[in-house]
C-alpha cells in the first residue's frame, strides 16, 4: 500500500522570525510529526507575507498542486498559518476534501477536525483567534495614533532630521530637529515668495544656484520642481518644544 503523501505549509509574517515562529522552526516541527506518523513528505511551501499583504503566491500554488493530486494532505503548525479568516479556512477545507485532500493541524493533531465535534472545535478556535487579532490590531492602532501626537513617525521632511533616545534596544522620544542647511534654503524660498516670485520661479532659482534637493546623489543632480517648492512652503510648521499638535498634523501631512 502506497504511503500517505503530505506537503508542509510554512508561513510567517514579517518580523516573526525573531519570535520563535520562523520558517525553519515550523518546518522542524512538521518534519518530526510526519516522520512519527509514517507519512511521506513531498514538498514544502514557504510563505513570508506582510500583515496586509493578500498576495499569497505559494498558498495558491499549493492549492493547485493539491487539486492536481500531488499529495494527500497538507500539514501546518496551526490554523492561523493556513488562513486568518474562519470563513476562508472552512471553505478551503471543504473544497479540498472533495479532491480527497485533508488538512492536518499540529496543534489539533488529537482532534478529528472532519467530525462534527472536531469541526465545531476548529471553528470556535479559528473564530477566537480572528477576534483576538482584531482586538490586538485595534489596540495597536490606537497606541500608534496616541504616540503620533507627540512623536515623529516615518522619514524626516525637508528642513529636519530625526533624533531619538535609545533605551535598552528600543528607540524612544523620536523627534525632529532642524537641519541648518536645509532651513537656510527654506528661508530663501520664503524670502523669494514674499517678494512675489511664483513657485516655478523659485524652483528655477534653486536649480540655477546649484542648491541640492533632498534626493540629490553624488553622481546625479536632482532638480527642484514647482510642486516640491509649493509643498514645502505650505507644509504646517512644527513645534519642536514638546507641544504635540503640530507634530500630529505634520505626521498626517507627510502621509497624504
Amino acid at each position: 500500500m502506497p504511503k500517505y503523501k503530505v506537503a508542509f505549509y510554512v508561513r510567517v509574517n514579517m518580523g516573526e522570525q525573531s519570535k520563535g515562529h520562523g520558517l525553519e522552526g515550523q518546518k522542524s516541527i512538521l518534519e518530526t510529526w510526519a516522520k512519527g506518523e509514517g507519512w511521506k513528505w513531498v514538498k514544502t511551501y514557504y510563505e513570508e507575507v506582510g500583515e496586509k499583504d493578500p498576495d499569497q503566491k505559494k498558498f495558491q500554488e499549493m492549492i493547485n498542486d493539491a487539486k492536481n493530486g500531488l499529495f494527500d494532505g497538507i500539514c501546518m503548525v496551526d490554523s492561523d498559518r493556513f488562513s486568518r479568516s474562519t470563513k476562508d479556512l472552512l471553505n478551503v477545507m471543504d473544497d479540498l476534501i472533495k479532491k480527497r485532500v485533508k488538512l492536518h493541524i499540529y496543534n489539533l493533531q488529537h482532534i478529528d477536525i472532519y467530525s462534527e465535534q472536531g469541526r465545531v472545535m476548529l471553528t470556535n478556535l479559528a473564530a477566537y483567534s480572528e477576534f483576538f487579532r482584531g482586538q490586538l490590531s485595534s489596540k495597536i492602532r490606537a497606541g500608534v495614533k496616541q504616540k503620533m501626537k507627540s512623536e515623529w513617525f516615518g522619514k524626516a521632511p525637508y528642513g529636519y532630521i530625526i533624533e531619538s533616545d535609545t533605551v535598552g534596544n528600543r528607540k524612544k522620544n523620536t523627534r525632529l530637529i532642524k537641519n541648518p542647511e536645509e532651513q537656510k534654503t527654506i528661508s530663501k524660498m520664503r524670502e523669494l515668495r514674499q517678494k512675489g516670485n511664483s513657485y516655478p520661479e523659485i524652483a528655477k532659482y534653486l536649480n540655477k544656484s546649484g542648491i541640492p534637493t533632498r534626493h540629490t546623489r553624488k553622481d546625479k543632480q536632482s532638480d527642484w520642481y514647482s510642486t516640491t517648492v509649493r509643498n514645502i512652503l505650505l507644509r504646517p510648521e512644527v513645534n519642536l518644544n514638546g507641544e504635540g499638535n503640530e507634530i500630529s498634523e505634520l505626521n498626517k501631512e507627510e502621509r497624504n
